[in-house]
């Protein structure tokens, strides 16, 4: 992910969770926040993730553009 302001590549700080004791404001809206920082510019950045995406049992988003096909032969949208 890149900085808004300078489009430098961010640094990944770390992940917390949003228990009621640490975050009594936000926590019934986000589970997890994680925070992202711009080694150029100095901008900080907190990215928060919706409480329902650890309540609901999702797939994961396949995010590759290449797949592979029963018959082992490569498929890409590209």
């Amino acid at each position: 992910m890149n900085c808004w302001h300078c489009q430098t590549e961010l640094i990944w700080g770390g992940d917390h969770s949003m228990d009621e004791e640490d975050f009594p404001c936000s926590s019934d809206e986000f589970g997890m926040v994680t925070n992202l920082s711009c080694p150029k510019c100095e901008s900080f950045v907190e990215v928060y993730l919706p409480k329902h995406h650890f309540e609901e049992k999702k797939e994961p988003i396949d995010t590759a553009p290449c797949s592979v096909e029963p018959d082992d032969i490569p498929v890409c949208d590209i």
